[in-house]
């Protein structure tokens, strides 16, 4: 097997051992998630002592939208390019999730014009609380312990 064949299956098993599941949308919510963001956040970290708190954020901004523009469509591209059939998304509570992220980005604008456009432990702790609120509610959406509001929408 291939190193990331083997790192993917430990994550799973891990994941299945402190009470995650089996849903491949939880693991990436999570798991994965955090994994291939530390670069991000040692990267953050690095350049806010320096001063550079601009260059923290959108580091982080453009890191999110690299993967989200490129890091997903160039592999299905790839993927289809070579015959191969298309792959289904098929991952419970994605519409209420990204509903979810664009309300939570409404808010840390929001909570970043109040701080004056300022790198402040205000701001910080808000947008490490909004984290967490999501990724609460994404998790309990996930294992079907509460319903996403905008199911109907769909």
């Amino acid at each position: 097997k291939q190193w990331y064949q083997r790192r993917v299956r430990g994550t799973e098993t891990f994941g299945r051992t402190i009470g995650l599941g089996d849903k491949p949308e939880i693991m990436g919510l999570t798991l994965i998630a955090a994994g291939t963001s530390v670069p991000d956040l040692i990267t953050s970290v690095i350049v806010a002592r320096k001063g550079l708190g601009d260059m923290a954020v959108s580091s982080s901004l453009g890191s999110n939208l690299f993967d989200i523009c490129v890091g997903l469509p160039i592999p299905w591209m790839l993927a289809l390019a070579i015959g191969k059939p298309p792959i289904s998304v098929d991952a419970d509570g994605m519409f209420c999730s990204v509903i979810m992220l664009f309300a939570m980005l409404v808010a840390i604008i929001f909570i970043i014009g109040i701080s004056n456009w300022k790198m402040t432990k205000l701001l910080g702790f808000s947008m490490f609380l909004s984290y967490f609120v999501y990724l609460t509610l994404a998790l309990l959406m996930g294992l079907e312990k509460i319903p996403c509001l905008f199911d109907d929408l769909i």
